[in-house]
């Protein structure tokens, strides 16, 4: 047993308790019709999920097995870095250079991340760009940023 997951745990759980009777007070409301504690009723549940996860784990973790730790252990950095940077760098980017134009070369910046073939990049770029723009123009009805393109 993980006697530093389990405490955590149910830590966690116990936020999550909280927060959901809370949420409760204020009334969460339906999914057509929110109410002012929605958003923390749902995010109770979902922390209360994972909190109840992670105590079944550390009751239940075999000996021997890989500590978290050793999993981070040689991970490049600075491919998170360059993930975070690229999304702040879009988020000003976008309302002059539109959705269309910012949304791909983001794409190609996250997929080339990966040190994917440059085809693979573009297709994928691409493709996430066109389904996103159509999802969220058509389907959702979300005014996007036209920007130096126009559309």
């Amino acid at each position: 047993m993980d006697r530093k997951h389990l405490v955590s745990g149910l830590f966690w759980l116990a936020i999550s308790i909280f927060v959901g009777v809370t949420a409760i007070d204020l009334g969460p409301g339906t999914f057509s019709k929110p109410g002012s504690g929605f958003v923390f009723f749902w995010s109770s549940i979902g922390l209360g999920l994972l909190s109840v996860i992670l105590i079944a784990k550390s009751i239940f973790r075999a000996e021997g097995t890989t500590p978290l730790a050793e999993l981070w252990k040689g991970l490049r950095w600075w491919n998170a870095v360059l993930a975070i940077v690229i999304l702040f760098l879009y988020a000003l980017v976008l309302p002059k250079a539109g959705f269309i134009l910012a949304t791909f070369v983001l794409m190609i910046v996250l997929f080339g991340i990966g040190k994917s073939r440059a085809w693979v990049v573009i297709v994928s770029a691409l493709i996430t760009t066109i389904l996103s723009f159509t999802i969220f123009r058509y389907f959702l009805e979300v005014r996007l940023p036209r920007g130096i393109i126009g559309w």
